[in-house]
């Protein structure tokens, strides 16, 4: 597959992601395939150098991931317009989860025309070594995403960081485009999705793990966002990995 050369600005504009060691950086074509990232982005992937070239998300990540991520490129060449700060729950070459802080934005050829997506994201637990506003919500963005989840009212996550509550809640909204208990909410559901295409666990131990009262919450709470019960789309999700569709 031959890849299409960058025009000499934007080659140099991507260039400058090569020795930023704490950002992860792609551009993608309309297709969704890669045609250029820097080395952080390879090392996360295990990926040799040049490795992504070609590649799309499908080749990188399970189904139902790289079908979230091609719906956002989508959305981003239907409109034409960059995402807010969006929170992606990634695994690694080893399995890894980790979460990170998105923005994608349209890229246009000489003519105008959208013909694909570049986007950058960095850690969470970075966040504050890259840009100042995520250092003042940090410590709350710790406390939700620990590896033990547990009860986090809005007033807990707000004293963490020095906040009153309704400052907390306005503060929060404008630096992650979303209310904290939204937020918690998609975490713990995302983090829900992953065990449900990884392991084998009953949905009892899933729900506990990831913070939900028991099993019967855990299943309204995901028939609400997601449209169907965690076990249609467990089933869902490995009859697709079957087939090979996706």
């Amino acid at each position: 597959m031959k890849l299409p050369e960058l025009p000499h600005p934007e080659n140099a504009i991507a260039a400058l992601f090569d020795d930023l060691p704490m950002l992860v950086f792609y551009w993608k074509d309309a297709k969704g395939c890669f045609i250029r990232c820097n080395r952080r982005f390879e090392e996360f992937h295990g990926l040799p150098p040049g490795g992504a070239m070609g590649l799309t998300d499908h080749d990188l990540h399970d189904p139902g991931i790289a079908e979230q991520y091609r719906a956002e490129d989508m959305e981003v060449m239907r409109t034409g317009a960059p995402t807010p700060n969006r929170t992606w729950m990634v695994p690694g070459a080893k399995g890894v989860l980790r979460w990170w802080i998105s923005r994608k934005t349209p890229v246009r050829d000489r003519n105008g025309d959208i013909c694909g997506v570049a986007g950058v994201m960095y850690e969470i637990s970075g966040a504050a070594g890259v840009t100042e506003p995520f250092a003042r919500i940090e410590p709350a963005l710790k406390l939700i995403h620990a590896d033990d989840p547990i009860p986090l009212a809005t007033a807990d996550l707000a004293a963490a960081c020095n906040y009153s509550e309704s400052q907390f809640n306005r503060v929060f909204r404008d630096i992650m485009g979303s209310s904290p208990r939204r937020y918690v909410l998609r975490h713990r559901l995302e983090t829900a999705k992953d065990l449900l295409a990884r392991t084998d666990l009953p949905l009892s131990h899933i729900a506990a793990r990831t913070g939900f009262y028991d099993a019967s919450d855990f299943g309204r709470r995901f028939r609400e966002q997601e449209g169907l019960t965690p076990r249609k789309y467990r089933l869902k999700l490995r009859s697709m990995i079957r087939t090979g569709n996706g």
